[in-house]
């Protein structure tokens, strides 16, 4: 999953620094992007605002929460959002670290991998033989069984 830009990341600390480092980062970095210091680059003044108003929020403890708040909520939309994506688009491999992986190992991400398997051996079945109404009635019936109790799975997770 790509990380989203934080206050955090702008001060170059950790999202769990207590306010002493805050202020120590701040300090270290106002000083080193401060524009009268830096006459000469275009972007010191732009670079300058953004450390003051990530101090201004992480320093504050009711603007730190709601933005803690604000990255967890955001990181969670983008986790589902991913993972529709994997259901719509299942050819499409994914590069994911081994310990993300591992954290997804889960009742809904296995019944996804046996669904897939299950839905292909029945397309190969399907192509091989002839299809009369009596095997495209068996073969509908079990398609949506299994289509129900793969989405019920996947609301009750």
């Amino acid at each position: 999953m790509a990380q989203i830009h934080t206050h955090y990341d702008n001060l170059k600390v950790t999202r769990n620094a207590p306010p002493e480092v805050i202020r120590a980062a701040y300090k270290t970095l106002s000083q080193k992007f401060h524009p009268d210091r830096n006459p000469d680059k275009q972007n010191a003044t732009r670079t300058f605002q953004i450390i003051s108003s990530a101090y201004e929020v992480l320093s504050d403890p009711v603007k730190r929460k709601e933005h803690d708040e604000w990255i967890a909520a955001t990181e969670n939309r983008k986790r589902a959002s991913e993972t529709v994506l994997d259901f719509a688009y299942p050819s499409q491999p994914t590069q994911k670290k081994p310990v993300e992986g591992m954290r997804e190992a889960s009742r809904c991400v296995l019944h996804k991998k046996e669904f897939r398997k299950w839905a292909f051996q029945t397309a190969i079945t399907i192509d091989k033989t002839r299809i009369n109404s009596r095997h495209a009635y068996k073969y509908f019936f079990w398609f949506a069984v299994a289509t129900a109790l793969f989405i019920g799975v996947l609301s009750a997770a």
